[in-house]
């Protein structure tokens, strides 16, 4: 029995999911790339019915590329978020999907935190400028006593908002499903564009949960923060409203085209990383574990 691994990076820390595979006779093949593949690249790879399993990244996984994939017998995603992955087709194929949605909510939750202060305090604008020759104080604010509206309050979501609680911040969100928090209060989503000064989105689904209407709601000088997947935001609607000042700010950890090499990374008020949500040593190495588990079950 064979697996292709995906992931850009796979066991590097710890060799731990790698022997876990092995002492159960599985062979696992990982990506040389060391990058997201393109849909054709793991069309490749699936169609030459040589790996009865993958253990996936965020490469697309669409219908025509399970389709292909001759052999293919589960799918154990490295992560939590399933959009890159046509459920339909995989349930109409047979073929089993997993996910890990429990080992990143510390990882991703505290990236939001981190993207949150440094937007507040400017302190990867004053890192740029004293690189490049400038002394430059950039006057700030504090997280204490700011609104902090959260848009998705699932696990993530509400790690995020006793966090935010845990610095002082009035904390309320918005999700569809009927949650409830004694440390945060649902409103709708247009009360909580109007009244957020920190807006962060932990929202799941395939359609923007940010475009230009609700840029236009928004307070003049917030700051937004996307840690959940690049299509929640509309780019062209977040660019307009960065360089118009509608936000002093937006950390983001996640684009609809990746490695992102666009505008986002020639303005001065935005703070970019690479989808790193995960990239947490401790969370990454008991995700691999749990993804490798999940497959070994589900080849049962």
């Amino acid at each position: 029995m064979k697996v292709f691994v995906s992931t850009s990076t796979f066991a590097e820390y710890d060799k731990a999911p790698l022997q876990l595979l092995r002492k159960k006779g599985i062979a696992a093949d990982l990506n040389t790339k060391k990058r997201k593949l393109s849909e054709e690249e793991i069309a490749g790879v699936l169609k030459s019915g040589k790996y009865t399993a993958l253990i996936a990244g965020i490469e697309p996984l669409t219908s025509a590329v399970l389709n292909s994939a001759r052999g293919l017998k589960a799918i154990s995603r490295v992560g939590t978020g399933l959009d890159n992955v046509d459920l339909d087709a995989a349930r109409r194929l047979g073929i089993k999907v997993f996910n890990t949605p429990d080992v990143l909510t510390d990882a991703v939750a505290e990236l939001a935190l981190g993207l949150m202060l440094s937007s507040l305090r400017r302190i990867a604008l004053m890192d740029r400028k004293m690189r490049e020759g400038r002394w430059s104080k950039e006057m700030g604010g504090l997280l204490r006593g700011k609104k902090v509206g959260i848009i998705g309050f699932g696990r993530i979501g509400r790690r995020v908002a006793e966090l935010a609680c845990a610095f002082g911040a009035e904390v309320f969100f918005y999700d569809m499903k009927g949650s409830s928090s004694r440390l945060a209060k649902k409103v709708s989503l247009p009360a909580l564009l109007k009244a957020a000064d920190i807006i962060s989105i932990h929202s799941s689904g395939k359609s923007a949960a940010i475009a230009a209407k609700e840029f236009s709601l928004m307070k003049k000088g917030a700051v937004l923060i996307n840690t959940s997947r690049g299509a929640a935001v509309e780019e062209k609607s977040l660019i307009k409203a960065l360089k118009s000042g509608k936000l002093s700010f937006a950390g983001l950890d996640v684009f609809n085209s990746e490695p992102y090499k666009g505008e986002l990374s020639r303005l001065d008020n935005t703070i970019l990383t690479a989808h790193a949500g995960s990239y947490a040593k401790e969370s990454r190495i008991k995700m691999e574990l749990e993804a490798v588990e999940n497959l070994i079950k589900g080849l049962k």
